[in-house]
């Protein structure tokens, strides 16, 4: 089976070095650092010309005073070493809080993450993915939820920390894991549309875990409540992180025990059981599959192709 997107390969996080204060000033005077540009945590990619490509914009660290900006403002996170190189990205929402100003000051563009993201190589799209899922979670965090006061960033971003000398509580990333699931009866698999998907797409079927439950349980209220279908025991394939904001979808398969669709108008506008044979041919008929980044895609691909 293909690698999975926004899946970071041979990236030690070094999470032994997040914890020196001057972990910054160390990666800086190495002879090799990578340094990613981003605004509110949308990486910047460069146009070229004929824009049907998009170049992630990284910087080396001797070139961060040509950016001519308080650099010192911005806001500071280590990813890790990425082949033994460090990695480190900027977010410089809080000097130039205007995006369309920060656009012409530096030129390319930071808009829809999504689309860009599938013109990148697997590795650079798993590290621009990492660094907007931790300053979304810094922007969502700004301040302690148990006593209200604002909250420092610590340990190269991964631990926002209380300013509050009686509160001090500390506060970590989080993960929001979420179910993706193909469901199979008789080589006919079945695909449903929500209004949330771009126009013209069918996907598997997917939903956010509730505290309490299984993964597999979850799989099957999900199945059941969206189009009114009894599933066997789901079984887990594969795994990929979803940085819209900061899942974790969990992939699974599972045969159906009934076959009737009930949809729940609120989350699907219409479900359909579609032949093994017949799924490749429906963009042809103006259905849009899943997009080839996603875990949906690789999920119908391989049940498509027998290897799951």
């Amino acid at each position: 089976m293909d690698r999975l997107f926004y899946e970071a390969t041979d990236l030690d996080r070094d999470a032994r070095l997040r914890t020196r204060e001057n972990w910054r000033e160390l990666l800086l005077a190495e002879e090799s650092v990578k340094i990613l540009i981003c605004h509110a945590g949308d990486p910047l990619f460069a146009w070229p010309e004929d824009m049907n490509e998009h170049e992630l914009v990284v910087v080396g660290g001797p070139a961060l005073p040509y950016l001519d900006l308080e650099i010192e403002r911005a806001n500071w996170i280590y990813i890790g070493r990425h082949g033994g190189e460090a990695v480190i990205a900027i977010d410089i929402a809080p000097i130039i809080s205007d995006r369309d100003d920060a656009i012409r000051r530096l030129g390319g563009g930071f808009g829809d993450m999504r689309s860009r993201m599938a013109a990148l190589s697997e590795d650079e799209a798993a590290l621009a993915a990492q660094a907007r899922a931790i300053f979304n979670w810094h922007q969502k965090h700004q301040f302690c939820g148990v006593c209200g006061h604002p909250n420092q960033v610590m340990e190269a971003g991964y631990r926002l920390q209380c300013s509050n000398p009686e509160c001090g509580t500390p506060h970590f990333p989080r993960t929001d894991p979420a179910v993706i699931m193909l469901i199979h009866h008789n080589d006919h698999v079945l695909l449903a549309r929500s209004p949330q998907f771009l126009p013209g797409t069918v996907s598997v079927l997917a939903g956010f875990v509730e505290p309490g439950e299984t993964l597999e349980q979850a799989v099957a209220r999900e199945v059941f409540e969206e189009v009114g279908i009894r599933i066997k025991r789901a079984r887990y394939i594969a795994s990929q992180p979803w940085p819209f904001p900061g899942s974790l979808m969990l992939g699974f398969i599972a045969e159906a025990e009934t076959t009737d669709i009930v949809i729940d108008e609120k989350e699907i506008e219409f479900a359909m059981w579609v032949h093994r044979d017949e799924v490749a041919a429906l963009p042809e008929k103006g259905v849009n599959l899943p997009r080839p980044i996603s875990i949906a895609r690789y999920l119908l691909e391989n049940w498509c192709e027998g290897r799951i």
